[in-house]
């Protein structure tokens, strides 16, 4: 399964750039990883599941966001995308495909400071899956 994360517009240089490059090395190690960055956010034509980062989403555990991610890669799928809005939000169009909406907090959040969390999540996810110590 390819991992795909469509961000609201471009990551800045420095710790934020640092943090989303070192975390998607540590997410690779798990299966393909692709990065789009745009000011806006097209839905994917690809085949796969669209996950849409919302502050009115499910609020989910790290063990509950890692089973989600286990389930996709048992259900096969090809394509697991993972979208985060900029300060305007989503387009409708875009909205209308989601499939699943996910929080990982009710507070607003940067769109630097989003993507950072959400990789570090998928990452701590994969450890969760696999047994690995870094969740601990």
């Amino acid at each position: 399964m390819k991992l795909v994360f469509c961000l609201s517009g471009k990551t800045e240089r420095g710790p934020v750039e640092e943090l989303v490059n070192e975390y998607r090395k540590r997410i690779s190690r798990y299966g393909p990883v692709e990065v789009i960055e745009a000011k806006t956010l097209k839905l994917q034509t690809r085949e796969g599941i669209h996950v849409l980062l919302s502050p009115d989403g499910e609020s989910m555990t790290s063990e509950e966001f890692a089973r989600f991610i286990g389930q996709q890669q048992l259900g096969s799928v090809k394509n697991l995308f993972f979208y985060t809005g900029g300060p305007t939000g989503f387009d409708e169009l875009l909205e209308g495909h989601i499939r699943k909406k996910i929080s990982l907090s009710p507070m607003t959040f940067s769109h630097q400071i989003i993507r950072i969390l959400l990789l570090e999540q998928v990452y701590r996810a994969f450890t969760i899956l696999n047994n690995e110590p870094y969740h601990k």
